[in-house]
């Protein structure tokens, strides 16, 4: 099965109506919206705040039966200094699934040959509260109006500062424009994720070969006859995943769970190599495997400080799942997300000195890059 590719695109009114969304940012669409996911579960162990979400995945799955709809959630941490630690203290991944009967959803079409089924809510379904600031369980209420609701206390005071103040004892569901802008800041932009098959590259072709010049998302360009034995200080590693994604310099996720056995499913970007302390899945005992890879691109649609040296920042995030999609035990299975960063050592310095001319525009460019 090839590696199918995602790129991040403005949403538009099919999306909202869209049951099984995959897109970046935004509040969680829940797959099962009688239940939202605690800000317990997605505390950040660096300042203790909730994570919001990254991006959200629909992942369907013909077997096992229970993971017909299925959905992966990404949650990271907003704060930037906090990405300085390991991936585990400010970065969470969990799966949700149901059966192709349930509850929640109902099927419409599918009659004949050409009619695709589709899905909507079955009538009736009451949604879980949910934190008028990130979406997740809101299972706190203004103390004032209790007309909000919150998934925490550092939301709650976040709405009162972004505007809920002025507006709590008179109409206390009303947003202003501004208050509505504060409260999309504290989030990410929402974009939606589409997807298409990578082409597979053709024996004994090299797309990169006759080109002198880096794609605009491109990192740091492969080729260059400025660099004079870039081999011996670039990783083999970065080379390769560079390479790969100049084909597609607009891709922001590899999709690659079931990938062809001659394919290498993951492109790394340091050769350290794949993470290899990947724990087993705690519900069933099987050893979690590759899904899928978010790449530096969904960066640019983050609506991040740039000049911000703390500013979130990866090479790419690596996420493993249970092979099997086990039974859930609950709404949301956790998963393992890995980070790996790009890395000056790893990218070699004199290479990047010579395509951006000078030291100081090397300095300005990777000052804030780290293993």
């Amino acid at each position: 099965m090839p590696t199918t590719l995602g790129y991040a695109e403005p949403v538009d009114a099919e999306f909202a109506q869209d049951p099984f969304p995959s897109k970046i940012g935004g509040k969680p669409r829940w797959l099962d919206p009688r239940h939202a996911l605690a800000a317990e579960r997605v505390a950040c162990d660096e300042c203790g705040k909730p994570m919001v979400l990254l991006m959200q995945l629909s992942a369907p799955e013909d077997d096992p039966p229970s993971a017909f709809h299925r959905m992966l959630y990404v949650f990271i941490c907003r704060t930037g200094s906090c990405h300085t630690s390991g991936a585990s203290r400010c970065m969470r991944v969990f799966r949700s699934q149901l059966p192709e009967d349930n509850a929640v959803y109902t099927a419409k079409g599918g009659e004949g040959d050409d009619c695709d089924i589709e899905w909507e809510k079955t009538a009736g379904v009451e949604a879980a509260a949910e934190c008028v600031v990130c979406g997740l369980q809101g299972n706190k209420t203004c103390s004032t109006c209790h007309g909000r609701r919150y998934c925490s206390r550092a939301h709650q005071v976040a709405d009162w500062d972004a505007g809920h103040k002025a507006q709590c004892s008179i109409m206390p569901h009303a947003e202003s424009a501004d208050h509505m802008r504060r409260l999309r800041r504290m989030i990410f932009p929402e974009h939606v994720i589409v997807s298409e098959e990578e082409v597979e590259e053709q024996p004994g072709t090299d797309s990169d070969s006759d080109s002198e010049e880096a794609e605009p998302n491109s990192v740091v360009p492969v080729t260059s006859e400025r660099v004079e034995d870039s081999e011996t200080e670039v990783d083999a590693a970065f080379m390769e995943f560079q390479r790969r994604i100049q084909r597609d310099p607009d891709q922001v996720l590899r999709y690659a769970r079931a990938p062809d056995a001659e394919t290498e499913p993951m492109l790394l970007v340091s050769d350290s190599g794949a993470p290899t302390d990947i724990p087993a899945c705690e519900a069933c005992g099987a050893q979690r495997e590759f899904e899928f890879q978010v790449m530096p691109q969904m960066l640019n649609y983050l609506d991040l400080d740039s000049t911000d040296p703390h500013s979130i920042d990866w090479g790419t995030l690596l996420v493993f799942s249970c092979p099997y999609s086990c039974e859930p035990t609950d709404t949301f299975m956790p998963e393992v997300v890995c980070k790996q960063s790009f890395s000056s050592h790893g990218i070699g310095q004199k290479y990047l000195r010579a395509y951006y001319g000078d030291e100081d525009a090397f300095s300005r460019q990777f000052e804030s890059l780290d293993v």
